[in-house]
């Protein structure tokens, strides 16, 4: 599978990456660690599908800024250009034209309303592909909010295409925490 082909292939992808997260390190969900620990290990299973599906070219890294002098920016809803650093990119590091696969960001359930918004808002722009002159535009084939709620033992997974949120889904990991 070239997961760089379509938007379905790299759903896939992440769907084999996000099972197999869940299978080896529900032991970290059931303990309810912070959101950069879960996207460690989140990051490590990509790396793994990329290897897997022979995308050598390709990495996911948490927090990438390459240089400071290349930083991603972004504008608030004020119109005030901020840096940011989503939590897991998958990228080719400027090594293919292609370079800009997945941004992933990554909640609690207890997080703010506000801090949820913004990572949606930050999704929808970074995943646009036509935009006009003065807009930031990374292009991203797909973005994933990713919502973990310990509470519930559920995540929710949105998926964002062309600026647009295009999915939801709601998965339990509770039976695979219940493991000895």
């Amino acid at each position: 599978m070239d997961i760089t082909e379509d938007y379905q292939n790299l759903k896939d992808f992440f769907w084999e990456a996000n099972r197999a997260f869940i299978e080896k390190y529900y032991v970290l969900l059931d303990e309810e660690v912070s959101e950069r620990c879960l996207c460690g290990a989140l990051m490590h299973e990509l790396n793994k599908q990329l290897e897997k599906n022979g995308c050598n070219n390709y990495y996911a890294d948490i927090e990438f800024n390459r240089n400071k002098k290349r930083i991603k920016q972004l504008p608030n809803d004020d119109g005030f250009v901020n840096n940011i650093l989503p939590d897991i990119i998958v990228h080719s590091r400027g090594k293919e034209t292609l370079d800009n696969l997945l941004v992933l960001e990554m909640k609690k359930s207890s997080a703010e309303q506000q801090d949820k918004k913004k990572d949606r808002n930050r999704l929808r722009k970074m995943t646009k592909q036509n935009c006009n002159e003065g807009c930031y535009s990374y292009k991203y084939k797909l973005g994933v909010y990713y919502e973990v709620n310990f509470e519930e033992k559920q995540i929710i997974v949105e998926f964002y295409q062309d600026g647009e949120n295009a999915e939801e889904n709601i998965l339990s990991y509770g039976d695979m925490t219940q493991r000895s």
